[in-house]
C-alpha cells in the first residue's frame, strides 16, 4: 500500500511541477502582450494626443508588468533548476516572491482599472469628461491590457496554489 501511495505522491508532485512551469510560461506571454498593448496605445484626434505616459496609473501598470515579466522569466528558470529537487526552501522562496508579485500586479491593475472606469464614464463632480468618447482606440488598448492584467493575476494565484501544494507534499 505504501508503494502505491508513494507512486501517487510522485505523480502528483510531477504534475504540480509541470502545471506550475506551464502556468509561468502562460503568465510570461500574457504579461508581455499586456505590456506591449499599453506601450502602443498612442492616439491622436483633432490635434489632441493621448498616450499611456499622460496617466500615472498606466505608467505604474506598465512598469509593474515589465517587472512581473522579468521576474517570471527568472522564476521559471529557478523553478526548472530547483523545483524538481523538491527542496522546500527553494519552493518557499518562489512562493514568497510570487505573492509579492501578485500584490504589486493586483495593485497596479486596480489603479489602472479605476482610471479606465473614469475615462469611460467620466466624473461630473470633478469635471472629468469621458475620454473614451474621443479616444476610443486608446481606451480599447487599455481595456485589453486591463483584462490581460486581471488574467495574469489569476494565473499568479494558480501558481501560488500549485507551489503551496508542492510544498505540502
Amino acid at each position: 500500500m505504501s508503494n502505491i501511495s508513494g507512486g501517487l505522491r510522485r505523480y502528483l508532485s510531477e504534475f504540480s511541477f509541470i502545471a506550475s512551469v506551464g502556468l509561468r510560461k502562460l503568465l510570461f506571454w500574457t504579461v508581455l502582450v499586456a505590456a506591449i498593448v499599453i506601450h502602443t496605445s498612442k492616439q491622436t484626434e483633432d490635434e489632441k494626443t493621448t498616450n499611456y505616459t499622460h496617466y500615472p496609473a498606466y505608467k505604474y501598470l506598465l512598469s509593474i508588468l515589465w517587472a512581473v515579466f522579468a521576474y517570471t522569466f527568472f522564476a521559471a528558470i529557478y523553478e526548472l533548476i530547483y523545483g524538481k529537487t523538491g527542496k522546500k526552501h527553494a519552493l518557499l522562496s518562489l512562493l514568497f516572491c510570487d505573492t509579492i508579485m501578485l500584490t504589486l500586479l493586483a495593485s497596479a491593475t486596480g489603479t489602472a482599472g479605476a482610471v479606465l472606469y473614469i475615462g469611460k464614464n467620466g466624473n461630473s463632480r470633478d469635471g472629468c469628461s469621458k475620454i473614451c468618447a474621443v479616444f476610443g482606440r486608446f481606451c480599447r488598448h487599455m481595456e485589453v491590457s486591463f483584462g490581460m492584467s486581471i488574467f495574469a493575476c489569476f494565473l499568479l494565484v494558480w501558481i501560488i496554489l500549485y507551489s503551496a501544494g508542492a510544498i505540502k507534499q
